[in-house]
């Protein structure tokens, strides 16, 4: 449900760019964030993950910019910092010893201690691609080209990049996991 509820914003940013232009698609942007993020903190009993601070906090700043400015730069960057954040959050996780994919992800695998660094490693290189991505295509391509990779262009990459990372790490699930999917 909360993957499916944080497609709602961009869902409402392709339309309104669709229809009414950068501008208009990011008060949409904005609008349906806060809607979905006030839902998130309902369901949540009142929290928020660092992750939804980030993404609800720079998405506040860039569109309301962009809003106040009427100038869609600030819109444009919003995806290559977000994504550079993720980058660098997680590469500082595995530099000191505490991989965020560990703990994320504990549940499902089990791996060594080098395990989890290089699965956050190989997740915050993702991220920098990510975020190169984003900026390629918001600060070199059409509009119209932007708007389609920051809507859904980046979907197809998503979804390779974690089947590889199953179809790696599937002999490191967690066997109390699988043992629950049997019964």
């Amino acid at each position: 449900m909360k993957a499916l509820l944080d497609f709602i914003p961009l869902i409402a940013f392709f339309i309104a760019a669709r229809y009414n232009g950068i501008l208009a698609a990011a008060g949409a942007l904005l609008v349906a964030t806060i809607i979905v993020y006030a839902i998130h903190f309902v369901r949540q009993k009142g929290k928020f993950d660092k992750q939804q601070w980030v993404v609800l906090l720079l998405t506040i700043v860039f569109c309301g910019g962009t809003l106040l400015l009427r100038d869609d730069i600030y819109l444009r960057w919003k995806s290559p910092i977000i994504n550079g954040i993720f980058a660098l959050t997680l590469l500082v996780s595995a530099a000191i010893n505490k991989p965020l994919m560990q703990l994320a992800m504990k549940d499902v695998f089990l791996l060594t201690m080098s395990g989890w660094k290089k699965l956050t490693i190989a997740w915050a290189l993702f991220f920098a691609m990510m975020a190169v991505l984003h900026y390629i295509t918001a600060f070199t391509m059409s509009d119209e080209a932007w708007i389609n990779f920051k809507t859904y262009g980046w979907i197809p990459l998503m979804l390779v990049f974690v089947v590889a990372q199953f179809l790696l790490l599937k002999k490191h699930l967690n066997p109390a996991l699988t043992d629950k999917s049997v019964k």
